[in-house]
């Protein structure tokens, strides 16, 4: 059960079998994260292209200044640095740490 040998979830300590559950929900919790983070990335950056091509067609019909696509290379670079990432401090990472080290306690 959760990855534990029939010995270790009969014979051993009860708090081990927590501390694989703890272990097995986060793991599929952080699985499912990553999985939907792409899923919602790679759906704004399918909006945002479809989007400037939208806006480049419609500003060719309608205008007399024409202007170019930009180049895939050009708008993904648009899009990572506005995408940035915010770098989390010390506490922060001691505080998930610790969180995650006594998360079969709070079962």
């Amino acid at each position: 059960m959760f990855g534990m040998s029939s010995e270790e979830f009969w014979e051993q300590d009860p708090k081990l079998y927590w501390a694989f559950r703890t272990f097995y929900l986060k793991q599929k919790e952080n699985e499912n994260k990553e999985k939907m983070e792409f899923i919602k990335y790679a759906s704004w950056l399918n909006g945002n292209m479809t989007y400037t091509a939208t806006a480049t067609a419609l500003n060719n019909a309608f205008s007399k200044n024409k202007t170019k696509f930009p180049q895939y290379n050009e708008i993904f670079n648009d899009v990572s640095s506005k995408k940035g990432t915010k770098k989390k401090d010390k506490n922060e990472i001691n505080k998930i740490v610790q969180e995650e080290f006594n998360a079969w306690a709070r079962f």
